[in-house]
């Protein structure tokens, strides 16, 4: 999916060159260590869990490490509008799942002030599938982890993303996923 867009980008006279992306969301780190940091000179890795946290450190190794930076925050309650790099890419995987509509919608405003002109967030979060109806959402309320899960259908997230001020530039489904890179509508 990332590799399309990027040649997307540069077929339409775009930059050749991915200096910096923000991985939001990060758990340990996989989505930086296997495709961001082979794409992208510095990856700025946000995860609310400070033991993901400290454990994509361990995960990443040290070379990989040294060219990342790492804050342990919840995405709806950091202000990225004074961030001081403005990013071509950020990526967000499974993490609206675990945020209500309106906190959902805080996080795509808040990550859409940190990209570039053109710059593009990258949604990937799972869908209804199966014998499950795909014009309502789903909630699971596993036992003793006290956390829910809001699996939500194409329409919920294109919503989401349009009240966030976004709109959807290109989208790809999976048999469990959808995929979305969504771009700032014009004004915002």
């Amino acid at each position: 999916f990332l590799d399309r867009l990027i040649a997307k980008r540069k077929a339409m006279g775009g930059t050749s060159s991915f200096a910096n992306a923000i991985d939001a969301g990060a758990g340990v780190g996989r989505v930086t260590k296997l495709i961001l940091l082979r794409r992208y000179g510095s990856v700025h890795l946000i995860e609310a869990d400070p033991t993901w946290s400290k454990r994509s450190r361990v995960y990443l190794g040290r070379k990989r490490a040294n060219i990342c930076t790492f804050t342990c925050g919840r995405l709806e309650e950091l202000d990225f509008s004074t961030y001081s790099s403005p990013v071509d890419l950020i990526w967000l995987q499974w993490t609206l799942q675990y945020l209500t509509d309106v906190d959902a919608i805080t996080t795509l405003r808040n990550l859409a002030t940190a990209l570039i002109a053109n710059g593009v967030l990258v949604v990937k979060e799972n869908r209804p599938y199966g014998a499950a109806r795909s014009d309502r959402f789903q909630m699971d309320t596993p036992d003793c982890s006290g956390r829910y899960d809001i699996t939500r259908s194409d329409a919920h997230h294109r919503l989401l993303f349009e009240r966030a001020g976004l709109h959807v530039d290109v989208a790809e489904q999976g048999e469990e996923t959808n995929t979305y890179a969504v771009k700032c509508t014009q004004g915002m």
